[in-house]
Protein backbone atom coordinates (compact mmCIF):
# COMPACT_ATOMS: atom_id res chain seq x y z
CA UNK A 1 0.00 0.00 0.00
CA UNK A 2 1.10 3.03 -0.91
CA UNK A 3 -0.67 6.49 0.96
CA UNK A 4 0.49 10.20 1.44
CA UNK A 5 -1.89 11.30 4.10
CA UNK A 6 -3.96 14.60 3.03
CA UNK A 7 -3.44 15.75 6.80
CA UNK A 8 -6.61 18.10 6.86
CA UNK A 9 -8.96 17.47 9.66
CA UNK A 10 -8.01 15.74 12.43
CA UNK A 11 -5.04 12.57 12.16
CA UNK A 12 -6.84 11.35 14.52
CA UNK A 13 -9.62 10.17 11.61
CA UNK A 14 -7.26 7.18 10.72
CA UNK A 15 -4.84 6.47 13.65
CA UNK A 16 -4.09 7.62 17.28
CA UNK A 17 -0.75 7.73 18.36
CA UNK A 18 0.96 6.79 21.58
CA UNK A 19 3.99 7.60 23.10
CA UNK A 20 7.49 5.90 22.53
CA UNK A 21 7.23 4.35 25.72
CA UNK A 22 5.20 1.56 24.49
CA UNK A 23 6.42 -1.34 23.87
CA UNK A 24 6.13 -3.60 20.84
CA UNK A 25 4.06 -6.18 21.89
CA UNK A 26 6.14 -9.64 20.94
CA UNK A 27 2.15 -11.35 20.76
CA UNK A 28 1.10 -8.88 17.71
CA UNK A 29 1.75 -9.69 14.76
CA UNK A 30 2.69 -6.87 13.37
CA UNK A 31 3.05 -3.08 14.47
CA UNK A 32 2.61 0.36 12.28
CA UNK A 33 4.97 2.74 13.33
CA UNK A 34 5.77 6.68 12.71
CA UNK A 35 8.78 7.97 12.15
CA UNK A 36 10.81 11.15 10.67
CA UNK A 37 13.79 10.64 8.66
CA UNK A 38 15.98 12.16 6.03
CA UNK A 39 16.39 10.98 2.42
CA UNK A 40 18.97 8.41 3.35
CA UNK A 41 17.13 6.69 6.38
CA UNK A 42 14.59 6.41 4.21
CA UNK A 43 16.35 5.03 1.18
CA UNK A 44 17.98 2.36 4.03
CA UNK A 45 14.22 2.04 6.10
CA UNK A 46 12.49 0.86 2.67
CA UNK A 47 15.45 -2.00 1.65
CA UNK A 48 14.63 -3.97 5.34
CA UNK A 49 11.30 -2.94 6.24
CA UNK A 50 7.54 -2.46 4.34
CA UNK A 51 7.26 1.44 3.96
CA UNK A 52 3.45 2.11 4.03
CA UNK A 53 3.18 6.04 3.91
CA UNK A 54 5.70 8.95 3.15
CA UNK A 55 4.77 12.71 3.80
CA UNK A 56 7.62 14.99 2.41
CA UNK A 57 8.32 18.26 4.21
CA UNK A 58 9.88 21.46 2.55
CA UNK A 59 12.98 21.00 4.22
CA UNK A 60 14.05 17.39 2.81
CA UNK A 61 12.36 15.42 5.82
CA UNK A 62 9.71 12.74 5.89
CA UNK A 63 7.16 11.42 7.89
CA UNK A 64 7.02 7.69 7.45
CA UNK A 65 4.75 5.22 8.32
CA UNK A 66 6.26 1.52 8.53
CA UNK A 67 4.38 -2.43 9.19
CA UNK A 68 7.02 -3.94 11.35
CA UNK A 69 6.46 -7.74 11.54
CA UNK A 70 6.96 -9.28 14.63
CA UNK A 71 10.12 -11.17 13.45
CA UNK A 72 11.42 -7.73 12.50
CA UNK A 73 10.92 -5.74 15.88
CA UNK A 74 14.48 -6.26 17.19
CA UNK A 75 15.83 -5.33 13.75
CA UNK A 76 13.54 -1.87 13.75
CA UNK A 77 14.50 -1.04 17.25
CA UNK A 78 18.49 -1.58 16.28
CA UNK A 79 18.42 1.36 13.80
CA UNK A 80 17.79 3.66 16.80
CA UNK A 81 15.56 5.62 15.19
CA UNK A 82 12.81 7.18 17.36
CA UNK A 83 9.82 5.98 16.75
CA UNK A 84 6.07 6.25 17.75
CA UNK A 85 3.85 2.88 18.02
CA UNK A 86 0.22 3.94 16.03
CA UNK A 87 -2.80 2.20 16.68
CA UNK A 88 -5.50 2.26 14.27
CA UNK A 89 -9.43 2.44 14.95
CA UNK A 90 -11.88 -0.57 14.05
CA UNK A 91 -14.12 0.38 10.81
CA UNK A 92 -17.91 0.15 11.28
CA UNK A 93 -17.88 -3.43 9.57
CA UNK A 94 -20.98 -5.65 8.64
CA UNK A 95 -19.98 -9.17 7.33
CA UNK A 96 -22.51 -11.16 4.63
CA UNK A 97 -23.25 -14.30 5.95
CA UNK A 98 -24.52 -15.26 2.35
CA UNK A 99 -24.38 -14.87 -1.34
CA UNK A 100 -28.10 -13.11 -1.08
CA UNK A 101 -27.34 -10.85 1.72
CA UNK A 102 -23.65 -10.00 0.04
CA UNK A 103 -25.62 -9.02 -3.24
CA UNK A 104 -28.87 -7.47 -1.99
CA UNK A 105 -27.38 -4.07 -1.68
CA UNK A 106 -23.96 -4.34 -1.97
CA UNK A 107 -22.83 -2.72 1.38
CA UNK A 108 -21.48 -5.88 3.07
CA UNK A 109 -17.72 -7.35 2.97
CA UNK A 110 -17.97 -11.27 2.79
CA UNK A 111 -17.31 -13.65 5.51
CA UNK A 112 -14.46 -16.32 3.56
CA UNK A 113 -17.29 -18.71 2.79
CA UNK A 114 -19.26 -16.16 1.35
CA UNK A 115 -16.76 -15.15 -0.96
CA UNK A 116 -16.45 -19.24 -1.81
CA UNK A 117 -20.53 -19.52 -2.39
CA UNK A 118 -20.28 -15.76 -4.37
CA UNK A 119 -17.93 -17.81 -7.06
CA UNK A 120 -19.16 -20.57 -7.24
CA UNK A 121 -22.64 -18.98 -7.91
CA UNK A 122 -20.97 -16.79 -10.53
CA UNK A 123 -20.08 -19.76 -12.22
CA UNK A 124 -23.24 -21.80 -11.99
CA UNK A 125 -25.15 -19.03 -13.31
CA UNK A 126 -23.34 -18.12 -16.21
CA UNK A 127 -21.68 -21.30 -16.95
CA UNK A 128 -20.99 -19.63 -20.76
CA UNK A 129 -19.27 -16.77 -19.58
CA UNK A 130 -17.64 -17.75 -16.31
CA UNK A 131 -15.09 -20.52 -15.18
CA UNK A 132 -13.71 -20.25 -11.94
CA UNK A 133 -10.10 -21.32 -11.51
CA UNK A 134 -7.41 -22.15 -8.88
CA UNK A 135 -4.08 -20.03 -8.91
CA UNK A 136 -3.11 -21.59 -5.13
CA UNK A 137 -5.32 -24.39 -4.02
CA UNK A 138 -3.93 -23.96 -0.61
CA UNK A 139 -2.05 -21.20 1.13
CA UNK A 140 -0.01 -21.31 4.17
CA UNK A 141 -3.67 -21.08 6.05
CA UNK A 142 -5.40 -23.29 4.58
CA UNK A 143 -7.29 -20.91 1.78
CA UNK A 144 -7.18 -20.51 -1.90
CA UNK A 145 -6.55 -18.02 -4.35
CA UNK A 146 -9.08 -18.12 -6.93
CA UNK A 147 -9.37 -16.49 -10.50
CA UNK A 148 -12.31 -15.48 -12.52
CA UNK A 149 -12.23 -16.38 -16.19
CA UNK A 150 -15.12 -14.15 -18.14
CA UNK A 151 -14.97 -14.94 -21.96
CA UNK A 152 -17.36 -15.57 -24.68
CA UNK A 153 -15.29 -18.13 -25.15
CA UNK A 154 -13.66 -19.87 -22.07
CA UNK A 155 -12.11 -22.30 -24.12
CA UNK A 156 -10.13 -20.38 -26.86
CA UNK A 157 -8.13 -17.06 -26.61
CA UNK A 158 -8.05 -17.21 -30.15
CA UNK A 159 -6.30 -13.76 -30.93
CA UNK A 160 -7.47 -11.29 -28.07
CA UNK A 161 -5.65 -9.76 -25.69
CA UNK A 162 -5.82 -10.58 -21.96
CA UNK A 163 -6.27 -8.37 -18.87
CA UNK A 164 -5.87 -9.82 -15.37
CA UNK A 165 -6.99 -7.48 -12.15
CA UNK A 166 -6.48 -8.95 -8.56
CA UNK A 167 -6.23 -7.03 -5.05
CA UNK A 168 -5.97 -7.57 -1.62
CA UNK A 169 -1.72 -8.37 -1.67
CA UNK A 170 -2.27 -6.75 1.76
CA UNK A 171 -4.54 -8.49 4.01
CA UNK A 172 -5.78 -5.69 5.32
CA UNK A 173 -6.68 -3.89 2.36
CA UNK A 174 -10.23 -5.26 1.41
CA UNK A 175 -12.21 -2.39 -0.26
CA UNK A 176 -10.32 -3.87 -3.89
CA UNK A 177 -11.51 -7.18 -2.80
CA UNK A 178 -15.27 -6.18 -2.44
CA UNK A 179 -14.46 -3.83 -6.26
CA UNK A 180 -13.42 -6.73 -7.47
CA UNK A 181 -16.74 -9.35 -6.73
CA UNK A 182 -18.40 -6.40 -7.68
CA UNK A 183 -16.51 -6.12 -10.96
CA UNK A 184 -17.15 -9.79 -12.01
CA UNK A 185 -20.81 -9.46 -10.84
CA UNK A 186 -21.52 -6.55 -12.95
CA UNK A 187 -19.89 -7.70 -16.02
CA UNK A 188 -21.53 -11.08 -16.00
CA UNK A 189 -25.33 -9.48 -15.13
CA UNK A 190 -24.64 -6.93 -17.61
CA UNK A 191 -23.34 -8.47 -20.77
CA UNK A 192 -27.11 -9.25 -22.44
CA UNK A 193 -28.02 -6.00 -22.25
CA UNK A 194 -24.77 -3.38 -22.15
CA UNK A 195 -23.47 -2.62 -25.33
CA UNK A 196 -20.05 -1.87 -23.54
CA UNK A 197 -19.63 -4.95 -21.60
CA UNK A 198 -20.75 -7.23 -24.21
CA UNK A 199 -17.65 -5.66 -26.45
CA UNK A 200 -15.20 -6.05 -23.40
CA UNK A 201 -16.39 -9.68 -22.73
CA UNK A 202 -16.37 -10.40 -27.24
CA UNK A 203 -13.06 -9.31 -27.34
CA UNK A 204 -10.87 -9.45 -24.21
CA UNK A 205 -9.87 -12.44 -21.99
CA UNK A 206 -10.71 -11.23 -18.70
CA UNK A 207 -9.29 -12.65 -15.55
CA UNK A 208 -10.21 -11.32 -11.82
CA UNK A 209 -8.27 -12.73 -8.49
CA UNK A 210 -10.74 -11.03 -5.76
CA UNK A 211 -8.15 -11.84 -3.29
CA UNK A 212 -4.38 -12.50 -3.15
CA UNK A 213 -3.59 -12.86 0.22
CA UNK A 214 -6.48 -14.35 2.07
CA UNK A 215 -4.61 -15.80 5.01
CA UNK A 216 -4.09 -12.26 6.03
CA UNK A 217 -7.59 -10.70 5.75
CA UNK A 218 -8.92 -13.68 7.44
CA UNK A 219 -6.08 -13.76 9.65
CA UNK A 220 -8.54 -13.81 12.91
CA UNK A 221 -11.28 -15.09 11.99
CA UNK A 222 -13.00 -16.54 8.24
CA UNK A 223 -16.17 -14.56 9.74
CA UNK A 224 -14.54 -11.22 10.22
CA UNK A 225 -12.12 -8.63 9.08
CA UNK A 226 -10.91 -5.02 9.86
CA UNK A 227 -7.77 -3.22 10.34
CA UNK A 228 -4.57 -4.46 11.61
CA UNK A 229 -4.21 -6.10 13.74
CA UNK A 230 -7.68 -7.72 12.85
CA UNK A 231 -6.56 -8.55 9.66
CA UNK A 232 -3.10 -8.20 8.84
CA UNK A 233 -0.72 -6.82 5.74
CA UNK A 234 1.81 -9.56 6.06
CA UNK A 235 0.80 -13.25 5.33
CA UNK A 236 0.68 -16.00 7.36
CA UNK A 237 3.98 -16.66 7.22
CA UNK A 238 4.63 -12.74 8.56
CA UNK A 239 5.88 -11.75 5.06
CA UNK A 240 5.05 -8.48 2.89
CA UNK A 241 4.06 -9.94 -0.73
CA UNK A 242 4.18 -6.85 -2.16
CA UNK A 243 8.08 -6.83 -0.99
CA UNK A 244 8.74 -10.02 -1.80
CA UNK A 245 8.47 -10.54 -5.28
CA UNK A 246 11.65 -11.45 -8.00
CA UNK A 247 13.48 -8.05 -7.90
CA UNK A 248 15.04 -6.44 -10.93
CA UNK A 249 18.39 -7.02 -11.68
CA UNK A 250 19.22 -8.72 -8.20
CA UNK A 251 21.18 -12.01 -7.81
CA UNK A 252 18.26 -12.98 -5.50
CA UNK A 253 15.65 -12.00 -8.05
CA UNK A 254 14.36 -15.75 -8.39
CA UNK A 255 15.05 -16.93 -4.74
CA UNK A 256 12.52 -19.18 -2.75
CA UNK A 257 9.26 -17.05 -2.78
CA UNK A 258 6.54 -17.81 -0.59
CA UNK A 259 3.41 -19.86 -1.71
CA UNK A 260 1.27 -16.80 -2.82
CA UNK A 261 3.91 -15.54 -4.61
CA UNK A 262 4.92 -18.05 -6.74
CA UNK A 263 2.03 -19.10 -7.61
CA UNK A 264 1.01 -15.61 -9.04
CA UNK A 265 4.30 -15.60 -10.87
CA UNK A 266 3.21 -18.70 -12.73
CA UNK A 267 0.09 -17.52 -13.51
CA UNK A 268 0.99 -14.44 -15.09
CA UNK A 269 3.49 -16.32 -17.01
CA UNK A 270 1.04 -18.86 -18.38
CA UNK A 271 -1.08 -16.39 -19.43
CA UNK A 272 0.42 -13.99 -21.30
CA UNK A 273 -1.39 -11.25 -20.37
CA UNK A 274 -1.44 -7.51 -22.15
CA UNK A 275 -2.33 -5.34 -19.04
CA UNK A 276 -3.24 -6.37 -15.36
CA UNK A 277 -3.79 -4.43 -12.40
CA UNK A 278 -3.61 -5.05 -8.51
CA UNK A 279 -5.69 -2.83 -6.39
CA UNK A 280 -4.48 -1.41 -2.65
CA UNK A 281 -5.99 0.56 -0.18
CA UNK A 282 -4.67 3.44 2.47
CA UNK A 283 -4.63 6.06 -0.62
CA UNK A 284 -6.16 7.01 -3.96
CA UNK A 285 -3.78 6.47 -6.60
CA UNK A 286 -2.62 5.79 -10.06
CA UNK A 287 0.66 4.40 -9.09
CA UNK A 288 2.54 2.90 -12.60
CA UNK A 289 5.86 1.81 -12.96
CA UNK A 290 8.90 1.58 -11.73
CA UNK A 291 8.52 1.19 -7.83
CA UNK A 292 12.13 0.19 -8.09
CA UNK A 293 13.56 3.78 -9.81
CA UNK A 294 12.26 7.16 -9.20
CA UNK A 295 11.95 8.67 -12.91
CA UNK A 296 15.13 11.19 -12.22
CA UNK A 297 16.85 7.36 -12.62
CA UNK A 298 14.77 6.01 -14.82
CA UNK A 299 11.14 5.57 -16.98
CA UNK A 300 9.40 3.05 -18.45
CA UNK A 301 9.52 2.93 -21.82
CA UNK A 302 6.10 4.15 -22.51
CA UNK A 303 6.25 6.41 -19.05
CA UNK A 304 3.80 8.83 -21.59
CA UNK A 305 1.83 6.39 -22.37
CA UNK A 306 1.04 5.29 -18.68
CA UNK A 307 0.42 8.73 -17.46
CA UNK A 308 -2.07 9.17 -20.50
CA UNK A 309 -3.75 6.37 -19.14
CA UNK A 310 -3.41 7.03 -15.62
CA UNK A 311 -4.89 10.30 -15.84
CA UNK A 312 -7.75 8.63 -18.38
CA UNK A 313 -8.35 6.73 -15.02
CA UNK A 314 -8.25 9.66 -12.37
CA UNK A 315 -10.61 12.03 -14.61
CA UNK A 316 -12.82 9.47 -14.88
CA UNK A 317 -13.49 9.15 -11.73
CA UNK A 318 -13.36 12.67 -10.76
CA UNK A 319 -16.31 13.01 -13.27
CA UNK A 320 -18.25 11.52 -10.70
CA UNK A 321 -16.68 12.84 -7.20
CA UNK A 322 -15.47 15.94 -6.59
CA UNK A 323 -13.12 14.11 -3.88
CA UNK A 324 -12.03 10.78 -4.85
CA UNK A 325 -9.08 10.07 -6.04
CA UNK A 326 -6.79 12.90 -5.96
CA UNK A 327 -3.48 12.45 -4.38
CA UNK A 328 0.02 13.10 -5.82
CA UNK A 329 -0.52 14.06 -9.74
CA UNK A 330 -4.29 14.63 -9.30
CA UNK A 331 -4.58 11.03 -8.80
CA UNK A 332 -1.37 9.56 -10.95
CA UNK A 333 1.90 9.27 -9.69
CA UNK A 334 5.34 7.41 -11.16
CA UNK A 335 6.07 4.68 -8.15
CA UNK A 336 9.46 5.22 -7.73
CA UNK A 337 8.47 9.04 -7.08
CA UNK A 338 6.03 9.09 -4.66
CA UNK A 339 8.58 6.51 -2.62
CA UNK A 340 10.99 3.57 -3.78
CA UNK A 341 9.83 -0.02 -2.85
CA UNK A 342 11.81 -3.20 -4.52
CA UNK A 343 9.72 -6.61 -4.74
CA UNK A 344 6.75 -5.37 -5.78
CA UNK A 345 4.28 -7.30 -7.80
CA UNK A 346 4.05 -4.71 -10.10
CA UNK A 347 7.63 -4.48 -10.79
CA UNK A 348 7.63 -8.12 -11.74
CA UNK A 349 5.17 -8.04 -13.80
CA UNK A 350 6.34 -5.46 -15.90
CA UNK A 351 10.24 -6.53 -15.89
CA UNK A 352 10.11 -10.23 -16.26
CA UNK A 353 6.66 -11.31 -18.01
CA UNK A 354 6.44 -8.61 -20.44
CA UNK A 355 3.51 -7.34 -18.69
CA UNK A 356 2.05 -3.65 -18.49
CA UNK A 357 0.83 -3.96 -14.53
CA UNK A 358 0.12 -1.11 -12.53
CA UNK A 359 -1.09 -0.66 -8.73
CA UNK A 360 -4.29 1.12 -7.91
CA UNK A 361 -5.08 2.32 -4.38
CA UNK A 362 -8.56 2.35 -4.44
CA UNK A 363 -9.55 4.11 -0.74
CA UNK A 364 -8.07 6.44 1.46
CA UNK A 365 -8.66 4.26 4.26
CA UNK A 366 -7.45 0.45 4.05
CA UNK A 367 -11.24 -0.83 5.20
CA UNK A 368 -13.83 1.67 5.22
CA UNK A 369 -17.05 1.23 6.53
CA UNK A 370 -19.24 -1.31 5.20
CA UNK A 371 -22.20 1.63 4.67
CA UNK A 372 -19.49 3.40 2.70
CA UNK A 373 -18.28 0.52 -0.34
CA UNK A 374 -21.33 1.29 -2.60
CA UNK A 375 -20.53 4.80 -2.93
CA UNK A 376 -16.67 3.79 -3.87
CA UNK A 377 -18.05 1.15 -6.34
CA UNK A 378 -20.11 3.98 -8.21
CA UNK A 379 -16.72 6.55 -8.36
CA UNK A 380 -14.45 3.86 -9.81
CA UNK A 381 -16.41 0.98 -11.62
CA UNK A 382 -16.11 3.15 -14.87
CA UNK A 383 -12.59 3.67 -14.81
CA UNK A 384 -11.96 -0.42 -14.37
CA UNK A 385 -13.84 -0.80 -17.30
CA UNK A 386 -11.87 1.66 -19.38
CA UNK A 387 -8.69 -0.26 -18.28
CA UNK A 388 -9.71 -3.22 -19.75
CA UNK A 389 -10.75 -1.47 -23.07
CA UNK A 390 -6.94 -0.79 -23.68
CA UNK A 391 -5.82 -3.25 -24.29
CA UNK A 392 -7.36 -3.26 -27.44
CA UNK A 393 -6.07 0.17 -28.53
CA UNK A 394 -2.27 0.56 -30.22
CA UNK A 395 -1.28 -1.78 -32.73
CA UNK A 396 -2.22 -5.63 -32.84
CA UNK A 397 -1.91 -7.96 -35.77
CA UNK A 398 -1.21 -11.86 -36.12
CA UNK A 399 2.33 -12.89 -37.40
CA UNK A 400 2.43 -15.69 -39.87
CA UNK A 401 5.10 -17.40 -41.76
CA UNK A 402 4.90 -16.51 -45.31
CA UNK A 403 4.83 -19.41 -47.08
CA UNK A 404 2.87 -21.73 -44.99
CA UNK A 405 0.72 -19.33 -43.00
CA UNK A 406 1.24 -20.71 -40.08
CA UNK A 407 1.43 -18.46 -36.81
CA UNK A 408 4.42 -17.76 -35.74
CA UNK A 409 6.30 -17.48 -32.05
CA UNK A 410 7.81 -13.80 -32.81
CA UNK A 411 9.27 -10.72 -30.81
CA UNK A 412 7.89 -7.29 -31.94
CA UNK A 413 9.90 -4.14 -31.08
CA UNK A 414 9.14 -0.88 -31.33
CA UNK A 415 12.74 0.63 -32.68
CA UNK A 416 14.62 3.48 -30.78
CA UNK A 417 11.64 3.49 -28.00
CA UNK A 418 11.48 0.09 -26.74
CA UNK A 419 13.91 -1.17 -23.91
CA UNK A 420 14.91 -4.92 -23.23
CA UNK A 421 12.01 -5.17 -21.60
CA UNK A 422 9.06 -3.47 -23.02
CA UNK A 423 8.96 -5.50 -26.14
CA UNK A 424 6.24 -8.07 -26.64
CA UNK A 425 5.84 -11.24 -27.67
CA UNK A 426 2.97 -13.49 -30.14
CA UNK A 427 1.04 -15.56 -28.06
CA UNK A 428 0.93 -18.72 -29.49
CA UNK A 429 -0.91 -21.05 -30.65
CA UNK A 430 -2.71 -18.07 -32.47
CA UNK A 431 0.38 -15.73 -33.17
CA UNK A 432 -1.32 -12.83 -31.80
CA UNK A 433 0.32 -9.88 -30.68
CA UNK A 434 -0.71 -6.69 -28.55
CA UNK A 435 1.06 -3.87 -28.22
CA UNK A 436 -0.69 -0.98 -26.24
CA UNK A 437 0.84 2.53 -27.03
CA UNK A 438 1.00 5.97 -26.86
CA UNK A 439 -0.49 8.22 -30.45
CA UNK A 440 2.30 8.25 -32.69
CA UNK A 441 4.71 7.32 -35.63
CA UNK A 442 6.61 4.15 -34.88
CA UNK A 443 9.74 1.94 -36.72
CA UNK A 444 8.14 -1.67 -35.87
CA UNK A 445 10.35 -4.53 -36.08
CA UNK A 446 8.82 -8.21 -36.00
CA UNK A 447 11.45 -11.04 -35.80
CA UNK A 448 11.31 -14.81 -35.64
CA UNK A 449 14.01 -17.40 -35.19
CA UNK A 450 14.69 -18.66 -38.66
CA UNK A 451 13.04 -16.12 -40.94
CA UNK A 452 14.02 -12.41 -42.32
CA UNK A 453 12.86 -9.35 -39.82
CA UNK A 454 10.62 -7.05 -41.35
CA UNK A 455 10.26 -3.59 -40.26
CA UNK A 456 7.15 -0.95 -40.80
CA UNK A 457 6.67 2.42 -40.37
CA UNK A 458 3.30 2.93 -38.68
CA UNK A 459 0.98 5.13 -36.83
CA UNK A 460 -1.17 4.59 -33.89
CA UNK A 461 -3.85 6.57 -32.62
CA UNK A 462 -5.09 7.43 -29.13
CA UNK A 463 -7.73 5.52 -28.00
CA UNK A 464 -8.35 3.55 -31.21
CA UNK A 465 -7.16 0.36 -32.85
CA UNK A 466 -4.51 -0.34 -35.44
CA UNK A 467 -4.44 -3.75 -37.06
CA UNK A 468 -1.43 -5.06 -38.58
CA UNK A 469 -0.76 -8.67 -39.83
CA UNK A 470 2.85 -9.32 -40.59
CA UNK A 471 4.15 -12.20 -42.56
CA UNK A 472 7.56 -13.26 -42.19
CA UNK A 473 9.80 -14.66 -44.79
CA UNK A 474 11.81 -17.99 -44.22
CA UNK A 475 15.73 -17.80 -44.29
CA UNK A 476 16.51 -18.53 -48.25
CA UNK A 477 13.05 -17.49 -49.35
CA UNK A 478 11.88 -14.96 -52.00
CA UNK A 479 15.15 -12.76 -50.79
CA UNK A 480 15.97 -9.97 -53.19
CA UNK A 481 19.06 -10.31 -55.12
CA UNK A 482 19.59 -13.83 -54.11
CA UNK A 483 20.20 -16.66 -56.68
CA UNK A 484 16.99 -18.88 -57.09
CA UNK A 485 16.62 -21.82 -59.20
CA UNK A 486 13.78 -22.09 -61.72
CA UNK A 487 11.50 -24.90 -60.75
CA UNK A 488 8.06 -25.93 -61.96
CA UNK A 489 6.15 -27.64 -59.31
CA UNK A 490 2.48 -28.96 -60.58
CA UNK A 491 -0.12 -30.13 -60.59
CA UNK A 492 -0.76 -27.79 -57.73
CA UNK A 493 -3.14 -28.77 -55.84
CA UNK A 494 -2.75 -32.39 -56.36
CA UNK A 495 -4.18 -35.62 -55.38
CA UNK A 496 -1.38 -37.93 -55.84
CA UNK A 497 1.32 -36.93 -58.26
CA UNK A 498 3.58 -33.95 -57.77
CA UNK A 499 5.83 -33.43 -60.72
CA UNK A 500 9.13 -31.51 -60.34
CA UNK A 501 11.18 -29.55 -63.36
CA UNK A 502 14.32 -28.13 -62.39
CA UNK A 503 16.33 -27.47 -65.90
CA UNK A 504 19.45 -25.69 -64.20
CA UNK A 505 20.40 -29.00 -62.13
CA UNK A 506 21.11 -30.68 -65.96
CA UNK A 507 23.11 -33.50 -63.89
CA UNK A 508 24.49 -30.97 -60.64
CA UNK A 509 23.61 -32.68 -57.34
CA UNK A 510 20.82 -31.10 -55.51
CA UNK A 511 18.46 -31.92 -53.05
CA UNK A 512 15.02 -31.78 -52.28
CA UNK A 513 13.07 -31.70 -48.86
CA UNK A 514 9.25 -31.48 -48.29
CA UNK A 515 8.21 -30.32 -45.15
CA UNK A 516 4.42 -30.42 -43.65
CA UNK A 517 2.51 -27.46 -42.54
CA UNK A 518 4.20 -28.07 -38.74
CA UNK A 519 7.86 -27.77 -40.45
CA UNK A 520 8.21 -31.32 -40.09
CA UNK A 521 10.50 -32.96 -42.61
CA UNK A 522 8.53 -35.94 -44.52
CA UNK A 523 10.40 -36.27 -47.40
CA UNK A 524 13.92 -36.04 -48.29
CA UNK A 525 15.89 -37.06 -51.91
CA UNK A 526 19.28 -36.35 -53.93
CA UNK A 527 17.95 -35.07 -57.34
CA UNK A 528 19.87 -35.11 -60.54
CA UNK A 529 17.43 -35.15 -62.76
CA UNK A 530 15.92 -32.47 -64.78
CA UNK A 531 12.21 -34.06 -63.70
CA UNK A 532 11.37 -35.53 -60.25
CA UNK A 533 8.15 -37.48 -59.75
CA UNK A 534 6.97 -37.46 -55.87
CA UNK A 535 4.28 -39.64 -54.98
CA UNK A 536 2.17 -37.32 -52.30
CA UNK A 537 -1.12 -39.94 -52.71
CA UNK A 538 -0.25 -41.42 -49.01
CA UNK A 539 -0.05 -37.98 -47.46
CA UNK A 540 -2.55 -36.16 -45.28
CA UNK A 541 -4.50 -33.43 -46.83
CA UNK A 542 -2.82 -29.92 -46.39
CA UNK A 543 0.05 -27.20 -47.57
CA UNK A 544 3.35 -28.65 -47.97
CA UNK A 545 6.63 -26.93 -48.28
CA UNK A 546 9.03 -27.77 -51.12
CA UNK A 547 12.93 -26.61 -51.09
CA UNK A 548 15.43 -27.55 -53.28
CA UNK A 549 18.96 -26.67 -52.97
CA UNK A 550 21.77 -27.05 -55.35
CA UNK A 551 25.11 -25.64 -54.68
CA UNK A 552 24.23 -21.74 -54.11
CA UNK A 553 20.67 -21.92 -55.76
CA UNK A 554 17.50 -22.24 -53.87
CA UNK A 555 13.92 -22.92 -54.30
CA UNK A 556 11.55 -23.09 -51.73
CA UNK A 557 7.60 -23.09 -52.92
CA UNK A 558 4.66 -24.37 -51.33
CA UNK A 559 1.94 -27.13 -52.44
CA UNK A 560 -1.31 -28.10 -51.60
CA UNK A 561 -2.14 -31.68 -51.33
CA UNK A 562 -6.04 -32.01 -51.64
Amino acid sequence: MKKIFLFVCSLSLFFMAVGQSVAFDAQMPETYVKVSVNKSQLHDLSLNFSVDDVKRHADGTFDVKLCIGSKEYEAFKATGIPYTILSTPKANVNMANSYYQFSQQWNRYPTYSTYLATMDTFQSQFPQLCQIDTILAQTPNNHSILVAHISNNLQDRGTKPAVFYSSTIHGDEPVGYYMMIRLIHYLLNNYATDATVQDLVDNVDIWICPIENPDGTYYTSDNTLNESPYSTRYNYNGIDLNRSYPEIGAVTAMRDLEPEVQAMYNFGAAHDFTLSANLHGGAEVFNYPWDTWPSYYRTHADDDWWYYVGRKFADTCHAHSYYYMYEEDNGVTEGGDWYVITGSRQDCYNYYLQCREVTIEVSNDKVVNSSYLPYYWGFIYRSFLNYIKEATYGIHGVVTDSITGQPLDATVVVENHDDNVSFVNTVMPAGAYHRPIKGGTYQVTYSAQGYYPKTLTLTATDGATLTQDVELVPYGYGVENRPQLMVEVYPNPTSDILQIRCPQLDGCKAELILYNAAGQKVFAQSLNEKNTIVNMESYPQGIYLVKIVADKLTYIGKVVKE
